[in-house]
């Protein structure tokens, strides 16, 4: 419901905003995640990871989580005329200092999530999730309905921390006591500053791109690539980084059975990729109709961008897996080491690509992912003990099925006459041969698994 609500609502904005809207707030949001990791602090890894905490902890860390929010936020409005003059667009001023207030509403609700992941109750999260994503986006379609253009979008957010807070206060149970303990801090200030360093690294990794298209590039290409990276990052958040927040848990609970460990990191990798591995698949093959259809002519130029990026955002789902491995683990610094050679690698290479313009620096992005993918993915195969090919049989299913449902697109593509098809038509007859083929595959390779499990 989730992936639906956030693509109708984008599919309706694109309609009536043009690229440089989504351009221009693009880039504040980039500065404004890089002030909002500030303002988690850590803490929240802290309280899922560390199973000695208690209310003394939880209290002190709620505390001082809100006044590094509120000191972020402050920071944040006084430097609106600096981010304005850094991407050289005075309009930027006035949307930074609205965003300021995003920061300390996110504070609000940061140990409340924490201690419900702790607690392992997901479903609240998902359904708090799904009802903060629906009257989120109800409420910013309506504004763009009625004419607060480029606004809907500065507002988004805002309204998004607003609802979060709002909903999950009641779901924890939880209330802070009037403690400030210079001990408790203690306790938990080394996990929670590698963690807070490894999240600074992994966000400047992970939005390096929107700084640099921004910055070079200019607010036109930046909203063309803001739509192609949304549209692919649907099914890795709602879906792989859902599933990584659970495994997170479950992970720090038997970090000391290596076994349990290893099983469950294959076979939640496997169950993963079974799902994003084909909707990703779908999107590079049904790319040109979909956004036609979906979003309008006027973004055709984000096609080839979003095909480059759905390749990315296959090698993203695996690092997200091996990733939370190390925190679990309690090895948050020996990631942070990898990131920071990753994270001046990545800045070379694709200062060196912008000036070959936006597809190529995608696909020099697309290098990068795989190359340090293979890198992380070497160092948890060394914590949990397993072989290449025990890595290689967990993504067997969905790669073999993915590439031929492909197949499957492609030939049908190359011997019906679609040429003179809209893109509406094409986009659904593709859509249903791809999701019927791959279901049915999927059904036959779950019930030979369970056959040979029974024999067994």
């Amino acid at each position: 419901m989730q992936q639906a609500a956030t693509l109708l609502v984008m599919a309706f904005l694109a309609t009536v905003l043009s690229p440089e809207d989504f351009g221009l707030v693009g880039m504040v949001m980039v500065l404004a995640g890089l002030a909002n990791v500030l303002a988690d602090t850590g803490f929240s890894a802290a309280v899922i990871q560390d199973q000695r905490l208690g209310q003394r902890h939880y209290a002190t860390l709620f505390w001082v989580n809100l006044a590094v929010g509120s000191a972020v936020s402050v920071f944040f409005f006084f430097s609106a005329s600096l981010i304005a003059a850094f991407y050289q667009r005075e309009e930027l001023v006035l949307i930074s200092q609205v965003l300021a207030c995003s920061f300390f509403l996110s504070s609000l609700s940061t140990l409340p999530q924490a201690i419900l992941r702790k607690n392992m109750s997901f479903k609240e999260l998902s359904i708090a999730d799904t009802v903060v994503y629906l009257l989120t986006g109800s409420i910013v379609v309506a504004m763009a309905w009625g004419g607060a253009g480029i606004w809907s979008l500065v507002l988004q957010p805002i309204i998004q921390q607003l609802l979060k807070a709002l909903i999950l206060w009641p779901l924890s149970g939880w209330r802070p006591s009037f403690i400030l303990s210079w001990s408790a801090l203690k306790d938990v200030y080394r996990f929670s500053f590698s963690i807070l360093g490894l999240q600074y690294l992994q966000y400047l990794m992970a939005n390096l791109d929107y700084l640099l298209i921004g910055r070079f590039l200019g607010a036109e290409a930046l909203g063309i690539y803001t739509l192609a990276y949304k549209v692919m990052f649907v099914p890795i958040r709602n879906i792989c980084l859902e599933v990584v927040k659970v495994l997170f848990s479950a992970f720090s609970k038997i970090q000391a059975e290596k076994d349990q460990f290893r099983a469950l990191y294959l076979d939640s990798m496997r169950m993963t990729a079974l799902i994003v591995m084909p909707m990703l698949t779908g999107m590079f093959l049904v790319a040109d109709p979909f956004v036609v259809t979906v979003f309008g002519p006027q973004w055709e130029m984000a096609v080839p961008v979003l095909k480059v990026l759905c390749l990315v955002g296959l090698v993203q789902s695996v690092v997200a897996h091996s990733g939370v491995v190390f925190r679990a683990l309690g090895f948050p610094g020996l990631e942070l080491k990898i990131n920071i050679v990753r994270f001046f690698v990545t800045l070379g290479v694709l200062l060196w690509a912008l000036q070959f313009g936006l597809l190529v620096f995608t696909w020099a992005l697309f290098g990068l992912s795989t190359l340090f993918m293979l890198v992380q993915q070497s160092m948890v195969k060394r914590f949990l003990d397993y072989r290449h090919v025990d890595w290689l049989m967990a993504l067997q299913p969905p790669f073999l099925l993915s590439l031929m449902m492909a197949i499957l697109l492609m030939v049908l593509q190359g011997i019906w006459p679609m040429a003179s098809w809209g893109h509406l038509q094409r986009l659904l007859v593709l859509v249903a041969v791809g999701v019927g083929f791959y279901s049915i595959g999927v059904g036959v390779w779950w019930r030979v698994r369970r056959q040979a499990a029974v024999s067994s």
